[in-house]
């Protein structure tokens, strides 16, 4: 019997490992720039191979897609696209597979006339002149398993308005640094980086790349139509009297400290390459001996029947959302939506809590027209023991904000005819935000806070234009510019407030992301 059963794993492991052995298998953090090329790709039905709501994806799946696409029915914008990826990501001739090394370094300034690089929520008229970072990294590749080694210095780490400051040695983090193993139906990664459960560079009602990345360990089983990902990661701890102390681990636990930890799924189905059913959940818990749980740890187990049975941990917050993504003719619809202190049998004291996402954009050859919505209601993400307030270092694991609605209209017009790579976007924004915060104490029922925009709240309309220009890869440019028009300002009835807010942003990634291949006698 176990002969027998040795004989089906060298049977079965060499298939599940040779599909992931000829392509790289880093992954492509969720900030890079390629991600903005891959959605309107998407947007366009190519790249479905690619979860267009599951980033980091992997660098060899994005080739491996790319692969597939036939050039010959590409319109100029798309086949520039298509270009850039392929000469950022692709790896020079000869190079594929095998043991591979290498790096890459880049760098960019930005120029703000706010403390903050919101530009719809600017705060203070400080000129923040020349926010640089510089992002060096070494990687190594061979076949299934990839590990990667980066830092990221940046002055933004130290004047943050909303988070604490994660850089004390020369403003400098380490980010992007991890060690994993993936093939076609399972993978493994711990390390250090950034998740974002959406479509890149939209909003996220679970899991997002608002917060700093957090040390953590995913796995995922299962192939491209049905698979489950659970998280777990490590989170800041927090004082008896609601201090976080931005330190984690054993030398965080002193009298009164709290030790946190985030753990998440995601079951993911796509009945078709067009339609993308994500079911989610997510729960920070936390306690003064609290610890990597196995109950935590196990991929199946189902968080909101979990966390308040026995054993249990000291204190928890648990939160349940679902997704879909769908693309019919030239439209695509993405949608998400998270519930917190959902009481099905009527037994807790808590109002519910609810997040409402959403994107419609319409993709012609040339040109995007999209509108997007934000409904976070007024305790979202917010809880009365502070270790389960929805922060890691201060900055919101989903949104950075609670009690607002936000609704954008866009147009991206790709104009390309007159210069390949440059970009008009006319934009229009409308926010109100209420006075209610996470990082507030949190409101208990009956003290009169309505479910949506508490207190006077702040209207913000804000019509802008940005300008991008990207013709290589190498580096990028990018102006956005606007005019806030302000009704309460500071949720003082009345009040009116106008301001210019500019953000000019480019970068330059110098060309030495080159593989070199180890051979072996």
């Amino acid at each position: 019997m176990i002969r027998r059963s040795c004989l089906v794993l060298l049977m079965v492991v060499p298939g599940l490992v040779g599909a992931a052995w000829a392509q790289p298998n880093r992954l492509l953090p969720v900030e890079d720039w390629t991600y903005d090329y891959i959605t309107r790709l998407q947007r366009r039905g190519h790249l479905l191979d690619l979860h267009p709501t599951a980033p980091p994806y992997r660098r060899g799946d994005v080739l491996a897609a790319l692969e597939k696409i036939d050039r010959a029915g590409l319109g100029r914008a798309e086949r520039h696209w298509v270009d850039l990826l392929e000469r950022a990501l692709k790896p020079p001739p000869g190079q594929e597979g095998g043991l591979v090394v290498g790096g890459s370094v880049e760098g960019g300034g930005r120029l703000i006339n706010s403390d903050r690089l919101d530009v719809v929520r600017p705060l203070g008229d400080t000129l923040n002149a020349f926010l640089y970072s510089v992002i060096p990294a070494a990687y190594v590749d061979a076949g299934p398993f990839a590990a990667a080694l980066a830092w990221r210095q940046d002055t933004y780490y130290d004047q943050d308005p909303d988070g604490l400051d994660t850089a004390l040695r020369l403003l400098t983090r380490s980010e992007n640094a991890y060690a994993g193993f993936h093939s076609r139906l399972f993978s493994a990664t711990l390390g250090r980086w950034s998740n974002h459960w959406g479509v890149p560079g939209e909003a996220a009602a679970l899991l997002s790349s608002n917060p700093r990345s957090q040390d953590q360990l995913v796995v995922r089983i299962g192939g491209p139509r049905l698979s489950l990902t659970g998280l777990l990661a490590e989170l800041d701890s927090v004082t008896d009297d609601g201090r976080f102390t931005g330190r984690v681990a054993d030398d965080s636990v002193r009298v009164g400290n709290k030790r946190r930890f985030l753990a998440a799924h995601r079951f993911d189905w796509r009945p078709s390459r067009r339609l993308a059913l994500t079911g989610m959940e997510s729960a920070i818990y936390s306690g003064r001996n609290a610890g990597i749980s196995l109950k935590y740890l196990n991929p199946v187990h189902a968080y909101v029947f979990l966390v308040d049975n026995r054993p249990k941990n000291d204190e928890n917050n648990g939160f349940v959302g679902g997704m879909l993504w769908a693309q019919a003719h030239r439209f695509t619809l993405h949608g998400q939506f998270m519930v917190d202190d959902f009481d099905a049998l009527g037994q807790g004291s808590e109002p519910i809590s609810l997040t409402l996402l959403g994107s419609l954009v319409y993709a012609a050859p040339s040109f995007d027209l999209g509108l997007t919505l934000e409904v976070v209601s007024a305790r979202t993400y917010n809880t009365a023991q502070p270790e389960g307030k929805y922060l890691y270092l201060l900055r919101g694991l989903a949104t950075q904000f609670n009690d607002y609605l936000h609704a954008a209209v866009f147009a991206d017009l790709y104009l390309d005819a007159l210069a390949p790579g440059l970009r008009l976007t006319p934009r229009l924004d409308v926010l109100a935000q209420g006075e209610q915060d996470i990082r507030r104490p949190f409101p208990v029922r009956g003290d009169g806070t309505p479910f949506l925009l508490d207190g006077t709240a702040a209207w913000t309309v804000r019509p802008a234009l940005e300008l991008a220009f990207q013709r290589v890869p190498w580096w990028w440019l990018r102006l956005d510019g606007g005019l806030n028009v302000v009704s309460n300002a500071g949720h003082l009835a009345g009040r009116r407030e106008t301001r210019f807010v500019g953000l000019v942003e480019g970068g330059l990634r110098l060309s030495l992301d080159r593989a070199y291949r180890l051979s072996f006698p």
